[in-house]
């Protein structure tokens, strides 16, 4: 038997375990940080950076992101990947039919977000339907989504995470790997905070674009030297009784180039909208976000990460913002409450990319080293890259499982 070590119980590596635990002859250990939660309590395992002068938002759970996008599953840089010899049109396909991928039906459409698409018409800015994994007859309108859904309604790597288990994977969770064991230029195992070793014959690294890194700078590999993080904004105003928060989030969308609006609620809004609307309520909020592909100039080392906004990347922000702005006073929002959120990130991606430190397979220079997160993707795609990311780990399962 083969033994399998994934690192990480996020997207990644629970798509890798799914794929590959169909090899009867490999023996799979996922060992996670976190620990394994109901979707519905994901909000409680929300882990923010906060120590530079942007916020990255990430999760410390089984399940990982999964359990609080928004359902978001877009195909990104698949051109792009194909110029690494990388074709995941299969896997996005396979996905597509499996999850269910689909845009929601007109009656899961919220009064404000057809009235933002409405007033995006009049201006003439093309507002398109979300595609979504979630499935229409559980889901409530309520808004949670980014909490981790109350009803089942939306998909999440727990499902990946139940087959693998049924076809034998373990997990093992919070317990955080802390180093790697490699001898000869081969991988060996991992050590964790435990005080324990694990051995193996093949390590898949999925702990996230801040972690891998580090995991992989301990065994002399430079990954870190590039980081991207999708920056985003959220730009909203007044508009009394707007109940904005209890629909769908992002169930449409603009695609500009390099800008990304969509409807969205952020209580960050309510302190600064109350400078103008005192009485304002979450419920009062009109808003948007706007995302945009930022540079890869950020970098991860072992003890700091640096993640910032060029001059670039503030004027796409800026950009979108002002367009944003004119969708929400044409759908109605007080001109004089318009206001923008701080800067946020919560695609923590490109820290390991494909070309740099993986090869087209996702294997480092280590032999039987790969990663499998959102680490290795060669820029920030500035639309959800979860649906990539899916996509490249089931067809590293699958090439792993061919090979094992």
């Amino acid at each position: 038997m083969t033994e399998v070590l994934i690192v990480g119980a996020g997207t990644g590596g629970l798509s890798v375990a799914r794929q590959l635990s169909k090899n009867p002859d490999v023996n799979i250990t996922i060992v996670e940080k976190g620990v394994l939660s109901d979707a519905s309590q994901a909000y409680n395992y929300y882990d923010v950076w906060d120590k530079n002068e942007m916020e990255l938002i990430k999760t410390d759970v089984v399940g990982g992101s999964s359990l609080v996008m928004a359902g978001n599953l877009v195909p990104s840089l698949v051109d792009e990947l194909k110029e690494y010899g990388i074709d995941i049109t299969p896997q996005l396909k396979q996905l597509r039919e499996e999850l269910q991928i689909d845009t929601m039906p007109k009656t899961h459409e919220g009064k404000i977000t057809r009235l933002l698409h409405d007033a995006s018409s009049r201006l003439g800015l093309e507002m398109q339907d979300m595609p979504k994994a979630i499935n229409p007859s559980k889901c409530k309108q309520c808004g949670k989504c980014a909490w981790g859904c109350p009803h089942g309604a939306k998909w999440s790597s727990l499902e990946d995470l139940k087959v693998a288990q049924k076809n034998g994977a373990k997990l093992i969770t919070d317990e955080e790997v802390t180093g790697l064991i490699v001898e000869d230029n081969k991988i060996r195992g991992i050590k964790t905070d435990k005080a324990k070793q694990y051995h193996a014959d093949v390590v898949v690294l999925a702990a996230g674009g801040m972690k891998t890194p580090k995991l992989l700078r301990t065994v002399g590999i430079k990954a870190g030297e590039t980081f991207s993080v999708d920056p985003f904004i959220t730009v909203g105003g007044y508009y009394k009784g707007a109940m904005q928060d209890h629909e769908i989030q992002m169930n449409k969308y603009i695609k500009l180039p390099y800008i990304v609006i969509s409807p969205h609620t952020s209580q960050f809004l309510l302190p600064k909208i109350r400078k103008t609307h005192p009485d304002a309520t979450v419920d009062d909020i009109i808003s948007l976000m706007i995302k945009i592909p930022d540079n890869l100039k950020g970098h991860v080392y072992q003890n700091e990460v640096v993640k910032g906004i060029d001059f670039e990347d503030a004027a796409l922000l800026a950009r979108g913002a002002a367009i944003a702005g004119s969708i929400l006073t044409e759908a109605g929002a007080d001109i004089e409450s318009i206001s923008s959120t701080h800067v946020r990130g919560a695609h923590l991606i490109a820290s390991a990319r494909i070309g740099e430190i993986v090869d087209s397979n996702l294997e480092t220079e280590i032999e039987n080293l790969y990663v499998a997160d959102g680490s290795v993707l060669p820029e920030a795609p500035g639309l959800p890259p979860i649906y990539t990311i899916l996509a490249l780990s089931r067809r590293l399962g699958q090439y792993l499982a061919d090979k094992l």
